[in-house]
């Protein structure tokens, strides 16, 4: 009864328009109130012991890692770089997008850091060529969901830490999904612009090829560094955000690009983005914590085992659920709503955990540039200045390949799980 009741009281306060990490404090305050079950002490234990570990330290140095890379010149070296690669191709601003995207991710761990700061360079060289300004957000939008599956992630600390599994192990778990969500995009990109004939980069030259690599070595040393370095075992997921900091701080301060007043800047947006995701953890603990000793998750996994004990529907149904609270809801709210009904629900269709991972945190990421609500559509939105229901026009075609994406990997575990068993077996 307690548990339905905090339910009840979560959604009631959801409705009514309260930010949603102050609703699981609220719900779980109150029940504690009215049912007399629990001391209002122990939340306010929950809450604290949820941000106290070890990995959640990560979170605001892979943010911050990410706020100086758009500031300090290095997103334009990366961008660059991108354009001599892959420019040529049929759509090649847009392939320069997606390419630009996953360098990106290997340092900043974050899909709005990419929509945001990185976005907006992509943006401008996009229009400034031709391309429709509605498809470069769309394309901006989508390929901004790479970065949070490619090591480092955020998301992947964030599940990894509720879920105590091993985060080393997510983020290699993640390379070959984030690399795939990549090629399907590219090949998207690649059909819409032969259709709308939409034009190449001009040619470059190989004095100025050899200008924009050199200018581009130092930056792309960043994600050879953190994920080798992972992989490697030399350091760890939370040491790699403040080695990519410390890394992308030094670079930045080299290029001359970055000012006081831009770190102060910096350094403020890092506090507030960073408390709100640790509030969000944080009360999230305290209302998953009633939830279990209340036997919810328990009973939920029950009722859809007493439905259907076919694995791959399960898998069908917990995609459709993760989907629909996607296009509502911002991702880590999801991830700490969902992770506690997942945790038995893994164990009794005998999932690995970091294959579950991968799956869900990729429906999370999709969700960001899907509409309604996706958050990374109205971030794009308020940088390009577009029409939103053109843009929703735009972002549905490039949301097709990510969502054959997810289910590969729902479905094939050995995409997520081939690097994991290979590296740390």
């Amino acid at each position: 009864m307690m548990g339905i009741s905090l339910l009840i009281l979560f959604i009631v306060f959801l409705l009514s328009g309260i930010p949603i990490a102050v609703a699981m404090g609220f719900s779980s305050m109150a029940v504690c109130v009215l049912f007399n079950a629990y001391p209002t002490l122990a939340i306010v234990h929950k809450i604290v012991a949820g941000v106290d570990s070890y990995v959640l330290i990560s979170i605001p140095f892979f943010i911050l890692a990410g706020e100086i890379m758009n500031t300090g010149g290095i997103t334009n070296r990366i961008f660059n770089f991108a354009n001599l690669i892959v420019g040529k191709i049929p759509g090649g601003m847009g392939h320069t997008n997606v390419f630009a995207s996953i360098i990106f991710s290997g340092m900043s761990g974050s899909a709005v850091a990419d929509t945001g700061g990185l976005g907006m360079i992509e943006m401008k060289a996009m229009t400034d060529k031709g391309y429709d300004k509605e498809f470069s957000a769309a394309v901006t939008c989508t390929s901004a969901t790479i970065g949070p599956i490619i090591p480092p992630s955020i998301p992947l600390v964030v599940f990894g830490a509720m879920a105590e599994v091993s985060i080393g192990s997510l983020f290699i778990a993640g390379i070959i999904p984030g690399i795939l969500m990549g090629l399907s995009l590219m090949a998207m990109i690649y059909y819409i612009s032969v259709k709308r004939k939409y034009p190449t980069r001009d040619k470059i030259g190989v004095k100025n090829g050899l200008i924009i690599t050199r200018k581009a070595i130092l930056p792309m040393l960043s994600p050879v560094i953190i994920v080798g370095g992972i992989l490697t075992g030399i350091i760890t997921p939370t040491e790699a955000a403040i080695v990519a900091t410390v890394y992308a701080f030094i670079l930045s301060t080299a290029y001359g690009e970055m000012n006081l007043k831009e770190l102060k800047r910096i350094l403020f947006n890092t506090i507030i983005n960073s408390a709100t995701i640790i509030f969000i953890i944080g009360a999230a603990t305290s209302f998953s914590w009633i939830l279990t000793v209340e036997g919810i998750p328990r009973l939920v996994t029950e009722f859809i085992l007493s439905v259907t004990s076919n694995k791959y529907l399960i898998l069908i149904l917990l995609n459709v659920i993760l989907l629909v609270m996607g296009m509502f809801m911002e991702g880590l709210s999801i991830l700490t709503i969902i992770v506690p009904f997942l945790i038995p629900l893994i164990k009794a269709v005998g999932m690995n955990p970091v294959h579950m991972g991968i799956m869900v945190v990729l429906n999370v990421m999709i969700g960001l540039s899907t509409p309604p609500v996706g958050m990374s559509l109205f971030v794009i939105n308020k940088i390009a200045k577009v029409n939103m229901n053109k843009l929703f026009k735009e972002v549905i075609p490039l949301i097709i390949p990510l969502f054959i994406v997810l289910m590969l990997v729902t479905f094939i575990p050995e995409i997520s799980m081939v690097l994991p068993t290979l590296i740390l077996s």
